[in-house]
């Protein structure tokens, strides 16, 4: 049933489970379901007692729906005895609690396998349904259909086309799966710990011989389910990420023969979240590691645990034992075809950022665009639903205003020790803002957009006193829950965004060193 959800208790198998409500709730969900198969099943016996051969599906069909009621009805019932055996085994292998990493069999040996595999299984398992329904309506339905005039029925392609594609994401990964073997990544302290640090070797099942650099990656993700059954979605939102790439001049290290080894070591934040699960929300730490070479690409990616450990912090100036083996800014800035011109003007240093220059998103979200236009087209003509074209429609005026944004906005930032002049341009119309030295208290970078797992990144200009301000309002509502005034100006604690759509982290912490510089000040 759509939008009705049970949960039966915390992700934290330690914490208090499963209320009689929820049980007794779901006991009453699966009622229909099990009356229903049983109803089905003795009319599917009475069907074969005359002879008919439909009986046989009929009773198949009903022992589906009987086996989902009677097993929902057998969960309700033996809820709470579960939840309470799987709390004392929680308690017991995680040391009271106090240790939850050790709860994962891989976490607590700190040896953690990709999670590539398992998303191989995912897609063969998408790309044989999708290509064997949409095939069988297409071949069984769609003609006939189309014969009596019911092009309606041409919607039935989107599934053997989503089919195709999952089919060759599927041959994509099981090439790479068959080059590099199986990835570990060996932790070098159990967990990475928050204000502390993550380090170890990732050891790949072949050696890797890299023609460009490799990209690793740690980011913080928040994972969101909502909706239950057929509309039951996940939704993840990256809270902080870092990156960096890799490019030994001697190769990289090979720890067995024929086997390369990827050292890793990322600062983590202190003001970030631990991982944790409950109820529909997920906190996971996801280390990535990615090397563009001939033949199928290296991708690899890990979930790690990463919690607040006593006594872990690391210094600030605390050496990156990996810094002689990545490459420079300039370096990448040139792999990667960076298109962000900096120059020294008669008015300061100019840093330019032009329109289009992230084409493979921009072409992405245009196919959005004109996939979600097509359904809002669709629900005029073919389906007269004022609903779903009133849906679609606002669904696409957003995506074309994105579409708008990574096509045609460009943006100038002007920088001299006198201050900031930002300007935006679309085509014919601009927006300049000008930003005083004495108003400014730093450039900093935060995640804009995001893409799959990748981040693009921005440069805030934070005003001096505007996260005291909003500090400071935000303690007095707490306190009085009265509202401040609203006014118009400066007062996002995360700053005013001067440019985004910047793809590498390396870059953007570099652009943002490059701007205090331009500004006379000292990192």
């Amino acid at each position: 049933m759509a939008g009705f959800t049970f949960q039966l208790g915390s992700g934290k198998p330690g914490s208090k489970t499963g209320s009689l409500a929820s049980r007794v709730g779901l006991f009453l969900f699966a009622t229909p379901f099990a009356g229903f198969g049983v109803f089905a099943i003795w009319g599917g016996i009475q069907k074969l007692q005359t002879g008919s051969k439909q009986g046989i599906f009929i009773c198949l069909f009903g022992l589906v729906f009987a086996a989902l009621g009677f097993g929902l009805m057998y969960a309700a019932i033996t809820a709470a005895r579960r939840q309470a055996a799987a709390g004392e085994k929680y308690r017991a292998q995680t040391d009271g609690g106090t240790k939850p990493w050790l709860a994962r069999a891989d976490w607590a040996a700190g040896r953690i396998k990709s999670t590539n595999n398992s998303q191989t299984v995912v897609l063969a398992i998408l790309a044989v349904a999708f290509c064997g329904m949409g095939g069988l309506f297409t071949f069984l339905m769609l003609p006939e259909e189309l014969r009596k005039g019911n092009y309606k029925a041409l919607l039935v392609l989107i599934f053997p086309l989503a089919g195709i594609g999952l089919l060759a994401a599927l041959i994509r990964a099981l090439l790479a799966r068959r080059r590099y073997g199986d990835c570990f990544f060996e932790m070098a302290a159990i967990p990475g710990a928050l204000g502390g640090s993550l380090t170890g070797l990732i050891q790949t099942g072949a050696r890797i011989q890299l023609e460009h650099g490799l990209t690793l990656k740690l980011s913080c993700v928040r994972r969101v389910a909502t909706g239950s059954g057929e509309d039951r979605s996940t939704q993840e939102s990256i809270l902080w990420q870092d990156e960096k790439v890799l490019n030994p001049p001697g190769g990289l290290p090979e720890p067995e023969p024929s086997r390369s080894g990827i050292p890793v070591y990322f600062k983590i934040p202190a003001d970030q979240p631990e991982c944790f699960s409950q109820g529909n929300e997920t906190i996971l730490w996801r280390l990535e590691a990615a090397a563009k070479v001939a033949g199928p690409d290296f991708n690899a990616a890990f979930d790690v645990p990463v919690y607040q450990i006593a006594g872990a912090a690391v210094a600030a100036d605390e050496a990156d034992p990996t810094a002689e083996l990545q490459m420079s800014v300039e370096e990448i800035r040139r792999d990667e075809n960076s298109r962000i011109e900096i120059t020294d003007g008669p008015n300061g240093r100019e840093f330019y950022f032009p329109a289009a220059r992230n084409p493979g998103v921009a072409f992405s979200v245009t196919v959005a665009f004109l996939a979600f236009g097509g359904f809002t087209v669709a629900a005029r003509l073919l389906f007269h639903s004022v609903f779903f074209e009133i849906v679609f429609g606002l669904v696409s005026l957003l995506i074309f205003i994105g579409c708008v944004n990574l096509w045609f906005k460009s943006s100038q930032v002007i920088i001299n020790s006198s201050g900031v002049t930002a300007r935006n341009r679309w085509l014919l119309f601009s927006r300049t803002r000008r930003f005083d030295t004495s108003e400014i208290a730093r450039f900093d970078s935060r995640i804009g957009m995001t893409s799959g797992n990748h981040a693009y990144h921005a440069i805030k200009l934070v005003a001096r006193g505007s996260e005291d301000n909003f500090a400071t309002r935000k303690a007095r509502y707490q306190q009085t829950g009265e509202r401040p005034p609203i006014t118009i100006g400066i007062s996002d604690p995360n700053g005013t965004t001067l440019a985004g759509g910047i793809a590498s982290k390396p870059e953007v912490d570099w652009l943002v060193r490059e701007m205090t510089r331009a500004l006379g000040r000292k990192i």
